[in-house]
């Protein structure tokens, strides 16, 4: 029975889709015309685009001169704590040289902890 049913509300659904299928067939026509509509706002956007690019220049420009200056003056400031450096490493080569060899203390004192445990 259950079959027979189903084959009679057939016609029905296929009535349903008909009328969905005319109302979007209406539509289609008003659809297609703002598709095919050109964007008003396309040559204002190229204009924006270009004047961004414009500014994006000039900002990175000022920035590299900006750079450039800031550069010479570390240079010159680099230059200056270099030599302080070097200064502070010829004292150093003239003490004992126990301070110059850097040795793991703390890993000999933690294995003659384990080594009297054994």
């Amino acid at each position: 029975m259950n079959f027979v049913n189903a084959l009679e509300k057939i016609p029905g659904i296929i009535a349903q889709y008909e009328e969905r299928t005319a109302k979007l067939k209406a539509d289609v026509p008003q659809l297609e015309a703002i598709v095919a509509k050109q964007w008003g706002k396309e040559n204002e956007l190229k204009a924006l685009k270009s004047q961004l690019a414009a500014l994006d220049r000039k900002i990175t420009a000022a920035l590299a001169a900006k750079n450039e200056e800031q550069d010479g003056e570390e240079n010159k400031q680099q230059s200056d704590t270099q030599r302080v450096e070097v200064r502070d490493n010829q004292s150093q080569a003239t003490g004992p040289k126990e301070t110059m060899v850097a040795e793991p203390v703390h890993i000999y004192a933690s294995r003659r902890a384990f080594s009297g445990l054994r």
